[in-house]
């Protein structure tokens, strides 16, 4: 537990950990008030039961007399009344309390939510090729929720609770002790026996739950991402299936773990009235008069009213950290993560590009996946002249698209060295040279938003550059079908993953983004894989238009799209065996003229 809040603790920053202490002084405000309100019953009930307690308290004899009351009935009234406006104005006091509570947590919720999002967003891609992003999408909005709602809120109620059943108890103490002691054996050994034989399972339950839930989120990401291929083959069944599986566990889990949570509340309800029982037989038994057994019983049962929650919340606020300590782990293990996947901060603004008017140039780059023994690529070196057109080619897990991500800089090789005009490649510089690329992936990323967002893709709306949208789209060869066949232009919606439009529309939009900010290297991951022949030929062309003005690095999936290159390299088992002009290695490489041979 303690170890538990200090991570939760590790979350807050200095002013969040200031809010704390102001958050606990309100909490104290309310117990203290809390306990008033149940100490002004016993004036009222004694009155009540026994007017010549005027003349026994000097306290409501002073009152009595300073006021010049003329009859006990108006001084019983005016008692009451402050009696009723103590309870309100300790009502009043709690729920500005509460309110505290409330804002400070759904604040953190807010603010969790978007520091865990930057988290993963300063990863490195390697990171993401290792992690599920249903998985990390469910963190971001369920899991932190539920470490607010489900921990946090619980542990301010713990906080809160305690203090009013500490003052409640300490008051009761001053009443009646021996009463009081039998009522904390009774009902605080009751709650504590059932969280001894409760915590090993609600802490295994509590883990149980997290990975249910991450598989809950991973079925159906799923299924609406592969609806079309799931509609085909007619697996819908199947894929409903394997979301009830995960879905039916964790509701079991849940329920177990409300069921355990509140189950004694009803249980000690019923001791607590057999108390209140015994308690004024014993009086009976002890032979005090109903006048003196009425105001004691009276104030026993008020500050049981009060007190009854307090524990059960006590109680609920233990059982949830203990459920909900494996979401804390998991948040705060991804938050200051450290190592290989340790975030790193990203620039505030846009830096500059790095120059680049001469040579990108490689030398012995080696690169293995974080697990992997064997590396996909082993000692590659190439060059790439400014202004002219690189092919890649090679068989399925040649290398080729791993060789990319590193020209992109979105993997750091273990070994050798890249430098741009001469400059070496480090982390220090890897955002400068980025300024460089546009990409142009194989499967195109069209979020469900205008064309010009999609082609101004991070840019917001107000900010996007129309003379760029529509130079780019010019370049890319699909101006005419925006401008003339859509109804709304710029201004239409392309639908999720771009469905409205075609694949040709959807690789020439890819194109356009790539070209937006006007980069000098251009990167196409096999970008035309997809399309059918004379689509294909209508996108090359587009692309070919390009190539005079920019640096293209392309992977080829069929050998006819890098016909045109200055070189291209060929990539077999993660080294580079052969390089040349399309026809210098049809003509002199059995294995790349197989290749040919093979792609048609």
């Amino acid at each position: 537990m303690i170890t538990s809040l200090k991570k939760l603790w590790d979350l807050f920053n200095k002013r969040e950990r200031l809010q704390i202490f102001g958050l606990l002084i309100a909490i104290l405000a309310m117990a203290l008030a809390q306990v008033v309100g149940v100490a002004s019953v016993m004036p009222f009930m004694d009155l009540v039961m026994n007017p010549e307690m005027i003349e026994e308290s000097r306290v409501l004899n002073t009152l009595y007399n300073y006021f010049n009351f003329e009859s006990i009935n108006r001084f019983t009234i005016f008692i009451g009344a402050a009696m009723f406006f103590v309870i309100v104005l300790s009502n009043a006091i709690s729920t500005f309390a509460i309110w505290l509570k409330m804002k400070f947590v759904w604040k953190n919720n807010h603010r969790l939510s978007l520091r865990l999002l930057k988290q993963y967003m300063a990863k490195p891609y390697s990171y993401f090729l290792v992690n599920n992003s249903s998985d990390l999408g469910k963190n971001v909005l369920q899991e932190v929720q539920s470490l607010t709602t489900q921990y946090l809120i619980q542990l301010v109620d713990l906080i809160t609770y305690s203090l009013v059943a500490l003052a409640l108890i300490s008051f009761l103490f001053i009443t009646d002790f021996r009463v009081t002691l039998a009522a904390i054996f009774i009902l605080g050994g009751s709650y504590g026996l059932i969280y001894f034989f409760t915590k090993k399972k609600m802490k295994t339950a509590g883990a149980e739950r997290l990975e249910a839930n991450k598989y809950r989120y991973k079925t159906a990401n799923e299924a609406f991402n592969g609806v079309k291929q799931i509609k085909v083959r007619s697996k819908e069944e199947e894929f409903i299936n394997r979301f009830a599986v995960h879905s039916s566990e964790h509701a079991d889990l849940r329920a177990w773990y409300d069921i355990i949570r509140r189950l004694p509340r009803y249980i000690l309800e019923a001791v607590a009235f057999g108390g209140i029982v015994l308690l004024v037989l014993y009086l009976i038994i002890s032979g005090q008069e109903a006048s003196q057994v009425v105001p004691i019983v009276s104030l026993f049962a008020f500050a049981g009213y009060r007190l009854m929650p307090a524990l059960q919340k006590i109680f609920a606020g233990v059982s949830s950290l203990t459920f909900n300590s494996a979401v804390l782990d998991r948040i705060h293990e991804d938050i200051f993560e450290t190592g290989q996947f340790a975030s790193k901060a990203w620039p505030k603004e846009i830096p500059e590009a790095l120059d680049f008017k001469d040579t990108i140039k490689a030398e012995n780059l080696s690169f293995k996946y974080p697990g992997d023994n064997k590396p996909v690529l082993n000692n590659v070196s190439f060059e790439i002249e400014h202004h002219t057109e690189i092919g890649l080619a090679g068989a399925t897990g040649a290398g080729k698209s791993t060789l990319v991500n590193i020209i992109l800089g979105l993997l750091k090789f273990q070994s050798g060295k890249m430098t741009v005009d001469g400059v070496k490649l480090t982390e220090d510089n890897m955002r400068n040279w980025q300024q460089n690329i546009g990409y142009v992936p194989q499967d195109i990323y069209l979020c469900d938003d205008t064309i010009s967002s999609n082609i101004a893709f991070g840019v917001p709306e107000d900010q996007i550059d129309m003379k760029a949208v529509k130079k780019a789209t010019k370049i890319a060869n699909i101006d005419q079908f925006i401008e003339d066949e859509l109804p709304k232009g710029y201004d239409t919606i392309v639908g999720e993953r771009g469905v409205r439009v075609s694949g040709g529309q959807r690789q020439r939009l890819g194109l356009a983004r790539a070209l937006y900010h006007d980069p000098e290297v251009l990167v196409l991951d096999e970008a035309t894989s997809s399309l059918d022949n004379r689509t294909q030929k209508s996108v090359m062309e587009a692309i070919n238009n390009i190539a005079e003005v920019k640096t293209m690095v392309m992977i080829a999936h069929r050998l006819s799209t890098v016909k045109d290159c200055d070189r291209i390299y060929l990539l077999e088992d993660g080294e580079i065996i052969d390089s040349g002009t399309y026809d210098e290695l049809v003509e002199g490489n059995y294995k790349f003229r197989k290749l040919a041979n093979l792609s048609g």
